[in-house]
């Protein structure tokens, strides 16, 4: 969830410290136009959504997402809509590049979870199972 609303709120949130005028290219849309600009922007957080079901351990998610919304957001923030007629274009390519981005993410944190999983195989935790020592016997 907070991966998804990372992903909804990202490209408004990198625009505000360029100024209002910037955030305005954003927000001066109709209904369709946001229901448009998030359907494309769930491609980039959706792709970090699906590295999850890969992993063991959530925390590893950090890797499709540093990577994915780093990219994210630095070109949203770079984004001048009214800088050139075709600018706009941007806003619907942006979530498609970012695709591999979170591949290089997913799959470095990919290979860092099977690390771990065979290392929880080879290192058991401490459960209290095991037997203790067996004390010297006295000759």
């Amino acid at each position: 969830m907070i991966i998804a609303i990372t992903g909804i709120l990202l490209p408004y949130l990198v625009r505000i410290p360029r100024g209002s005028l910037l955030v305005a290219q954003y927000t001066n849309i109709s209904a369709f136009g946001y229901l448009f600009f998030g359907a494309f922007n769930a491609i980039a957080w959706g792709s970090v959504i699906a590295w999850s079901f890969l992993y063991r351990r959530a925390f590893l998610l950090i890797f499709p997402a540093v990577f994915t919304f780093g990219f994210l957001g630095y070109m949203h923030y770079r984004l001048d809509l009214a800088a050139d007629p075709q600018a706009a274009i941007g806003v619907i390519f942006i979530p498609i590049y970012s695709i591999p981005f979170s591949v290089v993410g997913g799959v470095i944190g990919y290979f860092i979870d099977r690390r771990l999983k065979n290392y929880d195989k080879t290192h058991p935790s401490d459960t209290g199972d095991a037997t203790p020592p067996c004390a010297p016997s006295e000759h």
